[in-house]
């Protein structure tokens, strides 16, 4: 029964003596900086960095940030020396702990911020939705979605159709609309698009309510899909379409040739004028010859 105790001391006697070592270490390591510091040798700068990770558009405050020491010859590219240059502004990207600062992660305040975030080449493109189209308020910044339509054209059967899929959507808000001549809050979501999806979303938007299915983060297969109509949803027939079978029954049933109606009680048949030898149809039901 003594012998877990032992092991679990001697445990914390080998952790502490690490941690007494390790400080040791970088005690000396902080000294020999000072001291070429104060000698003039491998000149050294103060650096600032983030004291906690800073998220994506977060205001700049003193006490997000802190200064380190840095080696003057490595310093990061556009490393800033005095943490009051960049309180107040706003990270355009999120800035991890203990990473540099730089002035091209953030933006000045009052400027907007989701033209830093469209990639190059691509868009940014609002769409109207409701509690029902923008999947309950679900969808989020950096989520992907599928967008979807339903429509017809020139009279056609309706039809519903995926038009856009893995769609990351770069933020969400609420534009003014008039509506019985009050203003009313209609919820958006906007998409980051490249200019042939703009032009598909925006003729996408004269047909009813965009939809947006959700997709899995991780989520990234593109699916081909025929579409679909009311006619096949519901299972329907074409309207004078007969299956293969009753075709060749009618077909063979439809006699070929001048034909006489005959009257079975109150039944009209059609008959053949002549029998497959030639013969009238009357003769022949006589029993008479050619």
């Amino acid at each position: 029964m003594r012998k877990p105790a032992n092991i679990f001391l001697l445990a914390i006697i080998v952790g502490a003596l690490s941690a007494a070592m390790i400080y040791r270490h970088l005690k000396t390591m902080n000294m020999e900086v000072e001291a070429a510091k104060a000698a003039g040798q491998h000149p050294v700068t103060d650096v600032v960095v983030a004291r906690d990770t800073i998220s994506i558009g977060t205001k700049v405050t003193p006490d997000q940030l802190k200064t380190v020491t840095w080696p003057a010859e490595a310093q990061p590219e556009g490393a800033v020396h005095d943490p009051q240059q960049l309180v107040g502004s706003i990270a355009r990207t999120s800035i991890g702990k203990n990473q540099p600062v730089s002035p091209t992660q953030l933006i000045t305040q009052g400027a907007g911020l989701l033209p830093l975030m469209i990639d190059e080449g691509m868009r940014a493109m609002s769409v109207k939705v409701d509690s029902v189209t923008g999947v309950s308020g679900f969808i989020t910044p950096n989520s992907r979605v599928d967008v979807l339509i339903a429509g017809n054209r020139e009279g056609n059967d309706m039809r519903s159709r995926v038009i856009l899929q893995n769609i990351r959507v770069l933020a969400t808000g609420t534009i003014i609309e008039q509506k019985d001549e009050k203003p009313v809050e209609v919820p958006t979501v906007t998409l980051l698009v490249s200019p042939e999806q703009a032009e598909t979303l925006t003729l996408a938007t004269r047909y009813d309510s965009v939809r947006l299915a959700l997709r899995n983060y991780r989520d990234e297969d593109m699916v081909q899909t025929p579409g679909m109509t009311t006619s096949v949803m519901f299972h329907d027939q074409p309207k004078g379409s007969v299956t293969a079978e009753a075709a060749n029954t009618s077909a063979a049933c439809v006699p070929t040739g001048p034909t006489v109606e005959v009257f079975l009680g109150e039944k009209m048949v059609l008959q053949p004028m002549f029998d497959d030898k030639g013969r009238g149809w009357a003769r022949a039901a006589q029993g008479g010859g050619a």
